[in-house]
């Protein structure tokens, strides 16, 4: 009876751990598939449309459930959420001429819901390392064909358009440093971060650079012991990763140039920034400005409840290129109250968390989030789906890590079970 005992249980436990393999299979396709996506939606903007996405995500969605019946919704998604609903009942008194004007809004929207749901969820109940191996597999999959398709970063495909594939590299230079931090694997993930900069540099989105720079500054100043601890500590291998993702760049011409053109670009934006006037080189500064007084006196007309979705371009026959603008002037207070909510949401939660094994992911978070918010006062952002894989990533990392520093006995943070989070 003893043998048989040892026999069943052992069965039980291979029977176990063969679960546990095919979920985090599971739950690495299905991250992969989603980064694929949303990669393709930039690659194939005109044939991929927001409606195909949404498509290919309410699907991995229901995968999702098929392995683990569970979503996360904590009050970051419920106040998108909400807001998506808002900009559904818009509809009802929008300036727009017709509902398909209205869809350039609502749609993406929904995607966002959708992948903060996602990557929230599976991150929350199957395993890290696996979810964000995954995100990265697909990502660099995506990235890759973008590169096959376009030809970027050897050179510049026509219409291209430098914010959006920046903010696509940015979600990857993200990816990349959480999943460094998940698995101990600095090197590694620093390195592709690199390769990920150089290609945000390439780009020569002002916006997005001085972004980094930003939260990065932000960041360091905020866990300031920290970052001299981890400079210290990591001296060797940074030297090493940098001067060999120098050395990789300055070996290419034509990678040379893109990167070297990002950061005149950047050289620009402050000096454009300090002089709050168009200077040679970029003359967009005035006429951004002249939408921001516009977006404001529209707003004040309506304030509460603003002029309904997609009312700004209706009006202009353009966006306001800012994020609190289009809202105000869209949405009124209700709207803009309900987006920037959840980022008060994700900063409170940063707070929250207070644990020494969150500092680094903690300080990734808050380098990212500034940066974002800086990003939004010159882009529309609030149906960004790159901005709403960060936030649903940042969401689960941060809750688990609570979770776990609650704990009297701390667990493995990235073996948790999920039926133990709350």
């Amino acid at each position: 009876m003893g043998v048989e005992a040892v026999l069943v249980a052992r069965d039980a436990a291979e029977h176990v751990e063969n679960q546990d393999l095919a979920a985090k299979i599971a739950a690495a396709l299905i991250s992969a598939a989603t980064a694929f996506a949303m990669l393709a939606n930039v690659a194939f903007v005109g044939s991929f449309t927001a409606s195909y996405l949404m498509v290919v995500l309410v699907g991995l969605v229901g995968l999702h459930v098929l392995t683990r019946p569970r979503l996360l919704f904590c009050r970051e998604f419920a106040l998108y959420a909400v807001f998506v609903a808002y900009l559904g009942l818009s509809t009802l008194w929008t300036l727009a001429p017709d509902r398909a004007s209205a869809d350039n809004t609502i749609s993406p929207a929904v995607n966002f819901l959708l992948i903060m749901l996602l990557f929230g969820s599976l991150l929350t109940f199957h395993n890290v390392r696996a979810v964000l191996t995954g995100l990265l597999a697909g990502f660099a999959a995506g990235a890759l064909n973008y590169a096959y398709m376009t030809g970027f970063p050897f050179a510049y495909p026509p219409d291209f358009s430098y914010n959006s594939v920046a903010s696509m590299y940015l979600f990857g230079l993200f990816a990349a440093l959480a999943l460094g931090w998940a698995t101990h694997s600095k090197v590694l993930g620093t390195a592709i971060a690199l390769v990920f900069f150089a290609h945000i540099a390439a780009t020569t989105s002002i916006k997005t650079n001085l972004g980094i720079l930003l939260g990065t500054g932000v960041a360091g100043l905020v866990y300031f012991r920290q970052s001299l601890v981890m400079v210290r500590r990591n001296v060797v291998t940074l030297l090493l990763v940098v001067c060999g993702g120098v050395y990789l760049v300055v070996s290419n011409e034509a990678v040379l140039e893109r990167v070297t053109a990002g950061f005149d670009r950047v050289s620009l934006g402050l000096a454009v920034l300090n002089a709050r006037e168009d200077l040679p080189g970029y003359s967009g500064f005035g006429e951004r400005e002249y939408w921001v007084q516009q977006g404001l006196q529209g707003w004040a007309s309506n304030p509460l409840f603003g002029h309904g979705v997609e009312a700004f371009r209706t009006v202009y026959g353009i966006t306001s290129h800012s994020t609190p603008i289009d809202l105000l002037f869209n949405t009124g207070l209700i709207g803009f109250s309900l987006f920037y909510g959840m980022f008060i949401a994700l900063a409170w939660r940063l707070l929250k968390s207070v644990g020494a094994s969150s500092r680094g992911l903690r300080a990734l978070v808050l380098a990212v989030l500034v940066c974002n918010l800086f990003m939004a006062l010159s882009a529309t952002l609030f149906y960004q789906t790159f901005l709403a894989g960060f936030v649903g990533i940042s969401v689960a990392l941060l809750r688990r890590l609570h979770a776990n520093d609650k704990r009297p006995e701390p667990l493995n943070k990235f073996e948790t079970p999920a039926a133990n989070i709350h």
